[in-house]
């Protein structure tokens, strides 16, 4: 009786070239879809959103981005670094890519909220503390006494000066409060001298704030004193005076000026 003959390799041999194949077909497609990346899908156009403090042009000019560069490979963390580093007034920047050809910057602004003094002058700083720009008195801000400012320059971090950096967190934190209670405009002065406490002129109040502590807490109860001292007559329309908030046990006691 004859042997049947076994054709076992042949067919081995077709899978394994079928696989081969299958993977040269991936690595041919993932080539031809880079290359239509590289060459089809370039920047044409950088529109800006957001913006108020610069030009659009100015935060083009500051992401580096150029016409004709490869929108795939655009980098959104390069870019928005770039921006945030050379304009000290730009907060956050959201680049979107848009296909064929566009980049939409979404750019958000800090406000200056104070300004401090400094060896060669006063600077603007925004409730976070990093320095914006050399105050030459058209921005109205908040001004600070009784903290300076240590080697300034735009972009940077608020440095205090020798035995002042707990009064800097202090007034980081008042600052916090009154950006994010949307009060910063009500307010024009603060002063950081004294050592058990800190003035802060509202309108036409003083009030007077703990080193330290909750201060949305204290805004909070300031507002409410003067609401409900002016609706009962306690407190007269138009009269200046001190709001000591420093007394314990959630009361405020206020002085009136002479």
């Amino acid at each position: 009786m004859a042997r049947q003959r076994r054709h076992s390799r042949p067919s081995r041999r077709r899978g394994r070239f079928s696989g081969l194949y299958k993977v040269l077909s991936i690595l041919l497609i993932a080539g031809a879809v880079t290359v239509a990346c590289v060459v089809f899908f370039r920047v044409n156009r950088v529109e800006v959103e957001g913006n108020v403090r610069y030009t659009a042009q100015e935060i083009i000019e500051a992401s580096g981005i150029q016409v004709g560069d490869n929108l795939i490979a655009l980098s959104r963390i390069r870019v928005s670094a770039a921006i945030c580093t050379q304009l000290p007034y730009v907060e956050n920047v959201s680049p979107q890519k848009v296909l064929p050809d566009k980049v939409v910057l979404r750019v958000t602004e800090r406000v200056a909220a104070a300004s401090v003094d400094s060896a060669d002058g006063r600077w603007l700083i925004s409730a976070q503390g990093k320095l914006l720009e050399k105050d030459n008195g058209t921005i109205e801000a908040i001004q600070i006494t009784g903290l300076t400012a240590v080697a300034p320059y735009a972009g940077g971090m608020l440095q205090a000066g020798e035995g002042e950096q707990i009064t800097l967190e202090y007034v980081k934190e008042l600052l916090a409060v009154l950006e994010s209670r949307r009060m910063l405009t009500q307010c024009t002065a603060l002063d950081c001298s004294a050592t058990t406490s800190m003035t802060l002129q509202y309108g036409i109040y003083r009030l007077k704030l703990p080193r330290g502590g909750d201060y949305d807490y204290y805004m909070r109860l300031a507002e409410g004193a003067l609401a409900k001292g002016l609706e009962e007559g306690v407190l007269l329309e138009g009269q200046s005076g001190v709001l000591d908030l420093t007394v314990a046990e959630g009361k405020a006691r206020f002085r009136a000026d002479q």
